[in-house]
């Protein structure tokens, strides 16, 4: 391909940036140490920043740690509250995270939605992931898994966005049809499935910073992946007027949460000590 593969969107290391900063907050120090006694593929690192380091290392013979690691990683996740877990799965596969963002094309969904997409899934794979059923191949299992969820989740956005549309629009259209089969949308259910349920990504940051209002919005339409309309429809019922402008407040605003969100994530991440 020339040129080689599309860039990751800055938005989306972004994201990544601030998940490595928080796992290596040292207010989760102490979560490491209590947990280092309990796991013992911690043992021998004194520090989540060793966890990281030896989880960077893709030398074959290494493998076997790494398989280790990434299981107590996701125990962790799966027992615990504290975001460090969280943020430092999502951090020990950055790689894999940033290879499944770059196959992602189209435009069945916004770009910054693709990558709270990519994030969510992955994170929401793992904490279900059934390490008493499956021993081994963990790293190959999540990233199987996350991309099939992804890809099914995308097949599903593109098939709700046909519309219907009547003979007479399309012989307008397209002047030489000559008697066309309207195309029909399935059925949209009546619950969407949600990637995220407790996440720190963007939430974490946004009930951190910003406004109710904005917080609400970004809770419905990036963590519950609610459709804007949808939950304009809550809020306002029987006025189709007041919805429509309701939708356009809301539209405006998702966009600007949506800029101010990037700005924060530039600032906030630290600039890195070297080597990382």
């Amino acid at each position: 391909m020339v040129g080689g593969p599309p860039p990751v969107s800055d938005f989306f290391d972004h994201l990544l940036d601030l998940l490595r900063a928080e796992a290596l907050a040292p207010r989760h120090q102490a979560v490491f140490a209590a947990a280092r006694t309990q796991r013992p593929a911690f043992a021998r690192h004194a520090t989540l920043e060793s966890v990281l380091a030896a989880m960077a290392d893709a030398r074959e013979e290494t493998y076997p740690e790494r398989e280790a690691l990434t299981r107590a990683l996701v125990a962790e996740m799966q027992a615990s509250s504290s975001p460090a877990w969280t943020a430092a799965l999502a951090t020990a596969y950055a790689p894999m995270l940033r290879r499944l963002r770059r196959r992602l094309l189209g435009n069945a969904v916004p770009r910054e939605d693709l990558d709270q997409l990519v994030l969510a899934t992955f994170l929401s794979v793992a904490r279900a992931f059934p390490l008493s059923r499956w021993g081994d191949w963990t790293a190959v299992r999540l990233r199987q898994q996350t991309a099939r969820e992804v890809f099914r989740y995308l097949r599903k956005e593109r098939a709700e966005q046909h519309e219907t549309y009547t003979q007479e629009q399309l012989a307008e259209w397209l002047p030489d049809v000559r008697s066309v089969t309207p195309v029909e949308s399935p059925r949209r259910p009546s619950v969407r499935r949600s990637f995220v349920k407790r996440d720190a990504v963007l939430v974490h940051l946004a009930q951190a910073t910003l406004p109710r209002s904005d917080v609400e919005v970004l809770m419905a339409t990036v963590v519950r992946r609610e459709k804007l309309r949808a939950y304009v429809s809550r809020l306002v019922e029987g006025d189709a007027a007041e919805a429509e402008r309701t939708y356009q407040r809301l539209k405006r605003q998702r966009t600007r949460l949506m800029q101010r969100l990037r700005t924060q994530a530039v600032d906030a991440v630290p600039q890195p000590s070297g080597g990382c």
